[in-house]
C-alpha cells in the first residue's frame, strides 16, 4: 500500500478503523434481517400480492441482495490478496459456507419434512425428491420434499432463498481464476476485464429481454460481488467521501427504477455498501456475541414457510417476521456457536497443509533448477 494514502480514501478509513469496522457487522445482520422482512410478506400473502408490493417496494427490494453480493465480495478480496495460494482461499469458502449449509439442508430433510409432511414417512424417505435435495450441498439447488408445505401460500419451496448459492459459487469460481491470471492486483488489466463481464451482461439484457425479467438478474450479483472486489483493489485512491455516497444513493434508486438497471446498479452500490460498511460503530451486545448473518440467511425461508403451515391465523406478514426472526437467531446462535466457529478452527490445519505444498513446491523448483517465486498468484500485483 502507497505511503502517500490520501486522508480520506478507503484505504485510509480501513486503517483507522484497524480493518475491523463494524459496519460491515451491522449491515450483514440488517440485510439478513431484511431478507426476512421481505418474505415474511410473500409466504404470507403469496406470489401475486408479493408482486403488487415489490412494485411498490422496487428499489428497496432489489437493493437487498446486491448490497449482500458487493459486501461479501469486498471482504472476500481481502481474504484473497492475503492468501499465499489459492487453495488456501477456497479452503476458507469452503469452511465458511458448507458447514452451516451441511445442516441446514439435512435438518430440512431429516426433521423439519417428516414433522410436516403429508406422505407416509416410508414414501417421504424412500422418494427420489427427498434423495435429490441433499445435493443442494454442493451447490445443485432443489426446492422440493414430497409432500413438505403443499398448502402454503407460497407452496412446495422449503428454501427459496437457496437460489443465491449457484450464483456465489461462480463469484468464487471468476474470481479465483483472475487471481489465478494474476488479474486481480494487476489494476488495469483488472479494470479491462471488469469493463467487459459489465458489458457482456449489459448486452445480454439489451439483445435478450429474457435475460434481465428477473426482479434481481443473477448477473447483478455477480457485478456486485466484483464491484465489490474492485472497491478493494482500488482502495487507496477511491475517497471514503459522504458526498460520492450521495451520489451513489441517487444513482442506484435511477437505475433500479428501471428494469434492466439491475444490471448497472451494481457500481453505485457496491460503493454504498462499503462506505456503509467502513463506518464504526460502537457494538451493541448482540454484535459482539457473534456473526448470526449467515444463519438467519439460511435458516429464515423454512422457518418462515413453518410458520405460515400453521394456518391462516399465522399467515399475516407481522407475526410472520415476528416468530420467523425470534427462532431464527436461536437457531443462527446455535450454529455460529457450535457449527461456524468450529468449523473456522479449522484455519490452522489449511495453514499447514498449505506450508506443506509451498515447501515441495520450492524443493521441486530447486531440483529443477528454477527461481523459487516470489511471490504466490494470489498475491497484488503492481500496475
Amino acid at each position: 500500500m502507497p505511503s502517500d494514502i490520501g486522508q480520506h480514501t478507503i484505504a485510509a478509513r480501513m486503517l483507522e478503523t484497524n480493518n475491523r469496522a463494524s459496519g460491515f457487522d451491522y449491515l450483514r445482520l440488517i440485510l439478513s434481517l431484511s431478507v426476512i422482512l421481505w418474505h415474511s410478506y410473500v409466504l404470507s400473502e403469496g406470489r401475486d400480492a408479493a408482486h403488487a408490493l415489490s412494485a411498490l417496494l422496487l428499489v428497496p427490494v432489489r437493493s437487498i441482495l446486491i448490497c449482500f453480493f458487493a459486501l461479501s465480495g469486498f471482504l472476500v478480496a481481502g481474504s484473497l490478496l492475503r492468501c499465499k495460494t489459492l487453495f488456501m482461499f477456497l479452503g476458507l469458502r469452503v469452511v465458511r459456507i458448507v458447514p452451516a449449509l451441511f445442516l441446514e439442508v439435512t435438518l430440512s430433510a431429516l426433521l423439519l419434512g417428516p414433522l410436516v409432511t403429508t406422505v407416509p414417512l416410508a414414501s417421504y424417505f424412500s422418494s427420489q425428491e427427498f434423495h435429490a435435495y441433499f445435493l443442494n450441498i454442493v451447490g445443485v439447488i432443489h426446492y422440493t420434499l414430497p409432500g413438505v408445505f403443499t398448502s402454503n401460500p407460497f407452496p412446495n419451496v422449503i428454501n427459496g432463498q437457496l437460489w443465491t448459492i449457484p450464483w456465489e459459487l461462480e463469484c468464487y469460481i471468476a474470481l479465483s481464476l483472475l487471481a489465478l491470471f494474476g488479474l486481480v492486483g494487476r489494476r488495469y488489466g483488472f479494470a479491462v476485464v471488469l469493463a467487459l463481464i459489465q458489458a457482456y451482461f449489459l448486452a445480454r439484457g439489451l439483445l435478450r429481454p429474457d435475460s434481465a425479467a428477473d426482479f434481481v438478474p443473477g448477473q447483478a450479483l455477480i457485478m456486485a460481488f466484483l464491484y465489490g472486489v474492485a472497491a478493494y483493489v482500488y482502495r487507496d485512491w477511491l475517497p471514503h467521501s459522504l458526498a460520492l455516497c450521495a451520489a451513489a444513493v441517487a444513482l442506484s434508486v435511477g437505475l433500479l427504477l428501471w428494469q434492466k438497471g439491475a444490471l448497472l446498479a451494481p457500481l453505485p452500490l457496491a460503493y454504498l455498501t462499503v462506505y456503509l460498511g467502513l463506518l464504526n460503530p460502537h457494538k451493541v451486545a448482540l454484535i459482539r456475541s457473534g456473526d448470526y448473518s449467515y444463519g438467519l440467511y439460511l435458516y429464515g425461508f423454512p422457518l418462515q414457510q413453518l410458520v405460515a403451515h400453521f394456518g391462516p391465523a399465522y399467515q399475516h406478514w407481522w407475526l410472520n417476521f415476528g416468530l420467523a426472526t425470534v427462532l431464527g437467531f436461536g437457531i443462527a446462535y446455535i450454529s455460529w456457536n457450535y457449527v461456524e466457529l468450529p468449523a473456522s478452527r479449522l484455519r490452522p490445519h489449511l495453514q499447514a497443509l498449505e506450508q506443506r505444498y509451498l515447501q515441495l513446491r520450492a524443493r521441486l523448483l530447486s531440483a529443477l533448477g528454477r527461481p523459487r517465486a516470489a511471490s504466490s498468484r494470489c498475491a497484488p500485483t503492481p500496475g
